[in-house]
């Protein structure tokens, strides 16, 4: 009779912790930038500036963080990525310094600035991922 009754508590608490485990965990969200020139074509090592923004602290809007304001150089496929931890509205500023060619084979700098406004969301969710996907254009 003692021998089914530690069995029984034995079975329930493997269950609570099955349980426990699949229970849906706040995500972080992670926003991913993509950016592109006028044309179309990727902007590799664009320097990409994430932040809340000007009106940071005012009643209703998010907090100036040092983990909300982030900067990161776009990867070769003109992709950044940032992971945040809270929910915000978001200034997104690229600026890309795009190198060519000129008729003469001179070589030229160009400064090509882009801009955007994004909304992430922390949210309660069982799947790992949290993802924003936007694009900014250069010009």
């Amino acid at each position: 009779m003692k021998r089914n009754y530690i069995y029984t508590i034995g079975v329930l608490l493997v269950v609570a912790m099955v349980i426990g485990a699949c229970s849906k965990k706040e995500r972080g969200p992670r926003l991913i930038i993509n950016v592109i020139e006028k044309d179309g074509t990727v902007a590799p090592a664009a320097i990409v500036h994430a932040w809340p923004g000007p009106d940071a602290g005012q009643p209703g809007s998010t907090i100036n963080d040092a983990l909300m304001d982030q900067t990161h150089t776009a990867d070769a496929a003109g992709v950044a990525m940032f992971d945040f931890k809270f929910s915000a509205v978001l200034d997104v500023d690229v600026i890309y310094y795009k190198n060519y060619l000129d008729t003469l084979l001179n070589p030229v700098v160009d400064t090509l600035y882009g801009h955007r406004v994004v909304k992430i969301e922390q949210v309660r969710q069982s799947s790992h991922e949290n993802n924003y996907n936007e694009t900014v254009e250069v010009q």
